[in-house]
């Protein structure tokens, strides 16, 4: 007798496989792993990521560049740890989601024993109680879920495991979208003055996807490099890109108690895809060009001008300027300091548009000053008419722009779009929509007449659970 029991509670114990993938059904893993990925994210908002490494040495040092960089600071989005964490809350989530899909109709309908909350329910006699509980249920819109063994249940509004199911589908959809992102995603930025064209390629070495097959390539054991192909050809992407032509570059200025704000900039483009599409947009902050998996965005402009200066109407020096760069002039001390350079089109409340006739504000600093001292203004470099300064003329020739555009490949956007509304609209319903659960047993009192007891459940903001379960009381306390 005792070697057959044992043999049950060993046939019983599950094991150590059996408890691993156990525990990707469990909502405790999800909760960890969420707390370790908002821990990597405030890691990654505290440390940039992404930037070149000559930029991290000369804001933080060389020693402190390759501390961070040996531990994975500075990239930590695209690492394999990262990838790994997410796979892990990815395989998770759908692990929950399907084991509460194929538990939706299982046990967990009902309790065989009313819990001691439940209230009690005065039914009328009848030849079928429960039956007749049921027909009132239905008569007042719930489905019934279960209707046996004097125990019923059923259920009004939206089904919440579904919802709950659809949410958490969106999180792994999600979860889909942040790896394809991190694998295949690639960025860059382009600059165009109006008549330049740039080609722009579609396809990129510097995904993670590209540096993770290099490394598995240049694995080895021994001689053997199985995954030596990995990496592929990269000559065959030879013509794999979209041309850029900047028709024209737009700027507009608003003057408003006579000063200058920015209105916009667009950037009037022609763009000849991979597959020989062509398209004319015009791009502007919050409205990019795509075309062939490409994401153009008006990033920023460069400005540049020809600094001249004239003693008596005779040039005596001629400088390259550039908007918010610093210069200096032999023929002049000190240092100017010029600012955005105003040119394009005017807008004014109550007038009518007019063009800017090209200027630069200009300042200026003693060549003695002391560190921190503040840049004295002294007018307008313009076209039209020159600034004096120690006995010279200063004026601005060839004033031109050209347009900086961002430009994003990353195929993990349209399934982080959709998961964040499939995930907005299931936490909505959620949230809002009435949901109604109940449960009734059903059993005989001592005189022989049915007795109930009901446990009533309600979710959802907007409903009114009190006003509902007493109406529904009513019903079922009700003669007939």
């Amino acid at each position: 007798m005792m070697d057959t029991q044992a043999r049950a509670g060993a046939h019983a114990r599950p094991g150590p496989l059996k408890l691993f993938l156990l525990e990707f059904t469990k909502l405790r893993l999800t909760v960890w792993l969420l707390i370790v990925m908002a821990v990597t994210m405030v890691v990654g908002s505290v440390f940039p990521q992404g930037y070149d490494a000559a930029m991290y040495v000369e804001s933080w040092g060389e020693a402190r560049h390759a501390a961070l960089a040996r531990w994975g600071l500075l990239n930590l989005f695209h690492t394999k740890y990262f990838l790994i964490l997410g796979a892990l809350l990815f395989v998770n989530l759908l692990a929950c989601s399907v084991v509460r899909w194929l538990g939706r109709g299982g046990a967990g309908l009902g309790h065989a024993e009313p819990p001691s909350h439940a209230k009690p329910v005065r039914l009328p006699a009848c030849a079928d109680p429960a039956g007749r509980a049921a027909g009132v249920l239905a008569g007042r819109g719930y489905k019934i879920l279960s209707s046996s063994g004097g125990v019923v249940v059923a259920r009004r509004g939206p089904w919440p495991e579904g919802v709950s199911l659809l949410y958490h589908l969106a999180l792994a959809l999600a979860l889909v979208g942040f790896i394809l992102s991190a694998l295949f995603a690639f960025e860059g930025d382009v600059t165009l003055a109006p008549g330049e064209h740039a080609a722009v390629a579609t396809v990129s070495d510097e995904t993670g996807a590209h540096r993770l097959a290099t490394r598995l390539a240049a694995w080895r054991v021994g001689s053997w490099r199985p995954f030596a192909s990995l990496p592929g050809d990269t000559t065959a992407w030879a013509g794999r890109e979209v041309t850029l032509t900047l028709n024209e570059f737009i700027t507009e200025w608003e003057l408003y108690r006579e000063k200058y704000y920015s209105r916009d900039w667009l950037s009037d483009l022609s763009a000849v895809g991979e597959d020989g599409e062509s398209r004319r947009a015009l791009v502007e902050v919050n409205r990019p060009l795509r075309i062939s998996g490409l994401t153009f965005y008006q990033m920023a402009y460069e400005q540049w001008f020809d600094v001249v200066v004239t003693r008596n109407g005779v040039e005596v020096e001629r400088v390259a300027g550039q908007a918010h760069t610093p210069f200096a002039l032999e023929s002049a001390a000190g240092m100017f300091f010029p600012g955005t350079l105003r040119v394009g089109t005017l807008f004014e409340k109550y007038h009518d548009p007019v063009p800017i006739t090209p200027h630069v504000p200009l300042k200026w600093r003693a060549p003695d000053a002391e560190k921190g001292t503040k840049s004295e203004e002294i007018g307008n470099l313009s076209v039209a008419e020159p600034l004096v300064r120690d006995g010279v003329a200063l004026a601005i020739e060839n004033p031109r722009e050209a347009t900086v555009l961002s430009y994003r490949h990353d195929p993990g956007v349209p399934l982080l779009y959709i998961a964040i509304i499939a995930f907005m609209a299931g936490l909505a319903i959620r949230t809002y929509w009435p949901s109604y659960r109940v449960s009734l047993w059903v059993t005989p009192g001592e005189d022989g007449a049915p007795e109930g007891r009901l446990l009533f459940r309600a979710a959802g903001i907007l409903g009114e659970p009190e006003d509902i379960e007493a109406e529904l009381v009513r019903g079922l306390e009700a003669p007939g």
